[in-house]
């Protein structure tokens, strides 16, 4: 019996390196084996990711190491020499592996035994599991598992995954593998030195290999000839063509995100509706102060305008891991390619971009794969532009609080649900024409050539959605519980201190006074004498004479100060002093824009009875008015604004950092500030000045 374990008495565990070339069902294979808890990390010295799972099989630990997917075993990224580090023994912190299980396509069994015949030529005891063996069944494949594993000296058994065929039998042989003497070496024929001399070393092993794979699988591999295109072939028919293919894409995208809308409202309302009744309680039991303050204008405010998002941040991931899950991601990467050579991208940037969306972190890393040092770095640099997950809060808040509700074409898909997927389209235009910029100038060359195997469909397996969900979800909270609480508490800070009463009384006395002058200078007629006296009237009352003393306050204060500083700088964008603020406070890590939105627009009482359906935050933004006036803050035009300059900033010192090592330059980092910067800072004006010029 196979199951996940955490420990069993003092014995050693096993260790076993999983190797594989990629979309061969290897991580699959490693859930089946080891389950889905696995610890994550990185391999000392390096960044790429390490992922061990540990089970128990019969009597013995096994820990399950799964090696980054290659297709050789010369290695030409950081992600090949990682797999023969660990293979050889050579990787600190890793013990050399007991055992290698080989994962090979048997749909494609010739390219497949081509990493494993070198595998086998360590020396290691080897097992090979034939993984996706159903799929090439219905491809009329037939595979002779014992006489292969009698010509490669080595057990090689049939495996699938997802229903658990062979999983048992596979962990016998691991246990019965393992410690056994090596394989014999597989000879490679001989080329005649006329053909090797016009070769270099690696072509020429290539060929050799491929020569006696040939022979190896001669006999072994059966095909019986299929009569009809299957139904796998005629849908790649369709989602592979150029235009219905690129208009299934389209379609796809733009039904994921109006889902997203309207399947997480129940349980965001719900999530707002306790934010609030938290917040309310707390205002109850503690005395008026700067305690008081800190948790219900600092964290609560903070957190609670973040975590109302979580739903809609673990849908789409739940939407993406099914579409991963069953292959439709590879059919559009095959797609995304002709775009990609087109902008002078290599279609091996596909994966790092398509990883960027998550997070620009990890799509950064992912770039290692690509040898060619000229393609590999202008993926670095465009990466940072796809809209990851930590802008998604800001596009949902403020397309469902100022994009108006109406239906585009159909009822279902409506007009907030197409501004969210323009700005992930407006980061993919821009990262498209800067990489066309640079690929002509800075970085001239002809890109990679890029060759790619479309697996097999499948159906998802659940439990590997729902853990990328539960990965995304714990994720998203571990931040808002960390980072955006301190920031959250610092903005707070630098939002409320230094307070000087005096300063505060004597300013609201001049607001009255300058709107006092203003009003008598006005003729009777004027238009503009009722917003005048309205606003001197709310001077009167208890929550007006509140808000403008917190307004005061927030003026005189460092973070006040410094919007005002750059004040001439935002303004052209529709913000007001406070957006700056925000913008700056975001710069760190731009998860936090929100709580700090919530900190800064803490505008006193507001009547939640005008909007019951919007969070205490939606409140607070569309009651924010500009100073002295009763002009709002946030109109339509604004909210496009900052959604247009969030989607292209470099607001993530983490993602710089990693910049920095994976170029191992500090130039390459100011570059992607400086230009990202600029760009969002252009795309914000120009945003707002054709949007104010088209609503007049």
């Amino acid at each position: 019996m196979t199951h996940p374990s955490g420990s069993r008495g003092d014995q050693q565990p096993l260790t076993v390196a999983l190797l594989g070339n990629p979309n061969t069902g290897k991580s699959t294979l490693f859930s089946a084996l080891a389950g889905i808890p696995t610890r994550i990390g990185n391999y000392p010295g390096v960044t790429v990711e390490e992922k061990v799972g540990r089970f128990t099989h019969g009597d013995r630990i096994i820990d399950l190491v799964d090696l980054p997917g290659t297709y050789s075993l010369r290695p030409q990224s950081p992600d090949e020499q990682v797999a023969v580090d660990v293979l050889q023994g050579r990787m600190e912190g890793v013990p050399p592996p007991d055992c290698v299980v080989v994962v090979a396509d048997a749909t494609n069994l010739e390219r497949n035994l081509f990493l494993a015949t070198q595998a086998l030529e360590l020396g290691l005891p080897t097992v090979i599991a034939l993984t996706l063996a159903d799929i090439a069944t219905t491809k009329g494949i037939e595979i002779d598992a014992a006489e292969l594993s009698r010509r490669l000296g080595c057990p090689v058994l049939r495996v699938v995954a997802p229903t658990r065929e062979g999983i048992k039998a596979l962990g016998d042989q691991i246990l019965a593998t393992a410690g056994s003497p090596p394989p014999r070496p597989i000879p490679l024929d001989s080329q005649p030195a006329a053909v090797a001399a016009q070769r270099s070393p690696a072509a020429n092993e290539a060929i050799a290999r491929y020569a006696r794979i040939e022979q190896v699988l001669d006999g072994v591999v059966r095909r019986s000839p299929v009569l009809s295109r299957s139904l796998n072939e005629r849908i790649d028919g369709v989602l592979t063509h150029r235009l219905w293919g690129m208009l299934v894409f389209v379609a796809t995208m733009l039904a994921i995100f109006s889902s997203i809308f309207w399947l997480a409202t129940p349980l965001m309302d719900l999530i707002s509706g306790g934010v609030d009744a938290v917040a309310a309680v707390a205002e109850s039991v503690l005395p008026e102060g700067p305690v008081r303050s800190l948790i219900v204008d600092g964290v609560l405010a903070g957190v609670g305008g973040v975590v109302i998002f979580l739903p809609q941040i673990a849908l789409l991931f739940f939407f993406v891991a099914l579409l991963e899950g069953c292959g439709y991601l590879s059919r559009a990467a095959f797609l995304m390619d002709r775009l990609l050579c087109g902008v002078g991208l290599s279609g091996k940037s596909f994966i790092p971009l398509l990883s960027s969306f998550a997070c620009a972190i990890p799509g950064i890393m992912s770039a290692r794969t690509i040898e060619n040092p000229r393609d590999r770095l202008l993926t670095i640099l465009v990466a940072p532009l796809m809209s990851c997950s930590a802008r998604l809060p800001v596009y949902l808040l403020l397309c469902g609080a100022f994009v108006p509700n109406v239906p585009v074409g159909v009822s279902w898909l409506r007009l907030p649900a197409v501004v969210l997927a323009a700005m992930y389209a407006v980061g993919v235009a821009v990262a498209a024409i800067v990489a066309f910029v640079l690929s002509r100038t800075l970085f001239r060359g002809q890109p990679q050539p890029f060759v790619m195997e479309l697996p097999s469909w499948r159906w998802p397996r659940w439990e590997v959605v729902l853990e990328r969900v539960r990965e995304a979800a714990w994720s998203f909270l571990k931040n808002a519980g960390t980072l955006i609480v301190a920031v959250s508490i610092v903005v707070w800070a630098l939002a409320s201190y230094p307070r000087q009463e005096r300063a505060i009384e004597a300013e609201v006395k001049a607001d009255r006074e300058v709107l006092e002058e203003r009003l008598a200078a006005l003729p009777a007629v004027d238009p503009d004498r009722a917003e005048l006296a309205a606003e001197l009237s709310a001077l009167d009352t208890p929550a007006g004479l509140e808000a403008a003393r917190r307004g005061a306050a927030q003026r005189q204060s460092f973070l006040g100060r410094a919007g005002r500083f750059i004040e001439p700088v935002v303004k052209p964008l529709g913000w007001d002093w406070r957006l700056g603020c925000a913008a700056i406070a975001s710069f760190p890590a731009r998860e936090v824009v929100l709580g700090t939105l919530g900190v800064i627009y803490n505008l006193g009482d507001i009547d939640p009875g005008a909007d019951e359906a919007a969070s205490a935050l939606v409140r607070r933004l569309r009651a924010a008015t500009w100073d002295g006036t009763n002009k709002k803050v946030f109109t339509l035009p604004v909210a496009l604004s900052i959604m247009v300059f969030f989607a292209l900033c470099a607001q993530c010192a983490s993602t710089l950092v990693v910049i920095g090592k994976e170029t191992g330059s500090r130039l390459w980092p100011v570059v992607a500030f400086t230009y990202m910067t600029v760009l969002a800072w252009l795309g914000a004006f120009a945003t707002y000045q054709l949007g104010s010029l088209l609503l007049r």
